[in-house]
C-alpha cells in the first residue's frame, strides 16, 4: 500500500480579516497549498468550519467553496466536529487517500468571527459542549475552564504563578512565527494580573478570537511521485463523555487517552517519541490535562515542568512552537488544519518561526471542549 502525504501546505494569519470574506479566506490558503502541491487534479474538497455555520450563517460550505476556487466537479464534503473539526477533516482525508478512493484531497480548514462582538461569538461556542446541560445554565467555556483549574491547582497544590509560564511560553513562540496573531512576550507575572474572565482564568490564560484559513493537500505518494513534505503515518480519534465532571477524575480526558492509546496500538510509537507537537491549549488548564493525560507529565507537575524548562525548543517533544491556540491564535475549525500544515513544515525544514532541526516525528493533538472527543494525527518526515 502506498504512503499518503502532505504534498502542500497554505497558512494565513491569524488576525481580524475585515476586508476578506469567509470564501476569500478559504481560497487564499487553498491556493498556497495547491500551488506548493503541483498536483494535476483534486478529487475531494474537505472544508472543516465549525462557528462559520452559525456567525456567516452558510450551510454546504464545501461545495461553494469548491465552486469559489475553480474546482466545480470535486466532490465536496463538509466536516464540522466543534473545537476538533480540523484533525476530522485530516482523517477523512487520508482515509479516502489510503483506500483509494481519492488520489488527493484538498482540505481546508476556514472559520471567521470577527465579524461579531465577541459576546455573540462566546454564546455560539457554548455549543460545543453538551446543550442540554451547558447551555441551559450557561456555565461558558471559561467558565468550565476555570472550575477545573480551580479544582487542579487544590487537588495537586499547584500555585497560580507555576501555571503562569505556559501563556509566557507560548507567547515567546509565537513571536518568532510570522502567522501568530499574538507576536509579542509576556512576562509569567503579568499572566496572573490581568483581567480576571472566569476565576483563576484572566484574560492571558485564554485564546484569542480571530479569523484564519489553512489547508493542505493529502495525496497518494506514487501519484505524486515521492514529492511532499510529510508522511501521514496514522490518525486516531475517540469520543468520550459530555460532561467532565461525569469521569472519575475530572482533570484526565478520557476520550484523548482512548485515542493515544489506539495510536500507539497501531504504531507502538509514543508520545515520548515524538519530537515536536502542536496541542489543544484552549486555556491553560487544558495544556496541563493534556500534557498528563499523554504521560508526558506525572499527575499534577505540567505547570512545574513547564516552569522549569521543559516543552520549549530544545525539548522532547517541543510543544507549540507555533505558539499554540494561546497566541497563534484559534480560528476554531480552522485550528486542526493549521496544527498538520505547521508540523508539516516542520517536518520538512521549511517553518519560518522557532523550529526543530531534523525533527522526524511530530503529532497533532485536538480535544473538542474538554473531551466529548479527541484527535490525533500522526506525521513522520519523508
Amino acid at each position: 500500500m502506498s504512503d499518503v502525504v502532505i504534498s502542500g501546505t497554505g497558512i494565513l494569519k491569524v488576525g481580524r480579516h475585515y476586508s476578506k470574506s469567509l470564501k476569500d479566506l478559504a481560497a487564499e490558503a487553498a491556493f498556497e497549498a495547491l500551488d506548493e502541491s503541483q498536483v494535476d487534479s483534486v478529487d475531494y474538497v474537505i472544508v472543516s468550519s465549525s462557528l462559520s455555520y452559525t456567525e456567516v450563517g452558510q450551510l454546504g460550505l464545501a461545495g461553494y467553496i469548491s465552486s469559489y476556487i475553480g474546482l466545480t466537479g470535486a466532490r465536496p464534503l463538509s466536516v464540522e466536529d466543534g473545537e476538533a473539526s480540523g484533525l476530522a477533516a485530516v482523517e477523512v482525508a487520508t482515509s479516502l487517500v489510503k483506500s483509494g478512493l481519492a488520489d488527493n484531497v484538498l482540505v481546508v480548514g476556514v472559520d471567521k468571527l470577527t465579524e461579531f462582538t465577541s459576546g455573540r461569538v462566546y454564546e455560539d461556542l457554548q455549543k460545543i459542549y453538551d446543550s442540554e446541560v451547558f447551555l441551559l445554565h450557561k456555565v461558558g467555556h471559561a467558565g468550565l475552564a476555570g472550575l477545573l483549574m480551580r479544582m487542579y491547582m487544590e487537588k495537586y497544590k499547584v500555585s497560580r504563578e507555576e501555571l503562569s509560564y505556559w501563556p509566557a511560553l507560548m507567547h515567546s513562540h509565537a513571536k518568532e512565527n510570522p502567522h501568530a496573531m499574538l507576536r509579542f512576550a509576556i512576562d509569567p507575572s503579568a499572566v496572573e494580573k490581568s483581567l480576571i474572565i472566569a476565576d483563576p482564568i484572566t484574560l492571558l490564560d485564554s485564546f484569542p478570537l480571530g479569523d484564519g484559513a489553512a489547508a493542505v493537500v493529502i495525496s497518494n505518494e506514487e501519484v505524486v511521485k515521492g514529492k511532499g513534505l510529510a508522511k501521514v503515518k496514522a490518525c486516531s480519534s475517540s469520543s468520550g463523555l459530555p460532561n467532565p465532571f461525569l469521569q472519575e477524575d475530572p482533570l484526565k480526558i478520557g476520550s484523548l487517552i482512548s485515542a493515544y492509546q489506539k495510536l500507539v496500538e497501531m504504531t507502538g510509537i509514543k508520545a515520548s517519541d515524538i519530537d515536536v507537537m502542536e496541542i489543544h491549549d484552549s486555556f491553560t488548564i487544558t495544556a496541563m490535562m493534556i500534557l498528563e493525560s499523554l504521560g508526558l507529565s506525572k499527575e499534577g507537575k505540567a505547570a512545574k515542568d513547564v516552569a522549569e524548562g521543559k516543552y520549549g525548543k530544545d525539548s522532547k517533544p517541543a510543544v507549540n512552537l507555533s505558539g499554540g491556540l494561546k497566541a497563534r491564535g484559534h480560528p476554531i475549525g480552522a485550528t486542526g488544519v493549521y496544527m498538520v500544515a505547521e508540523l508539516s513544515r516542520q517536518l520538512a525544514g521549511t517553518f519560518k518561526g522557532v523550529s526543530v532541526p531534523d525533527a522526524s516525528r511530530a503529532l497533532a493533538v485536538q480535544v473538542n471542549g474538554f473531551g466529548s472527543s479527541s484527535r490525533l494525527v500522526l506525521l513522520e518526515r519523508r
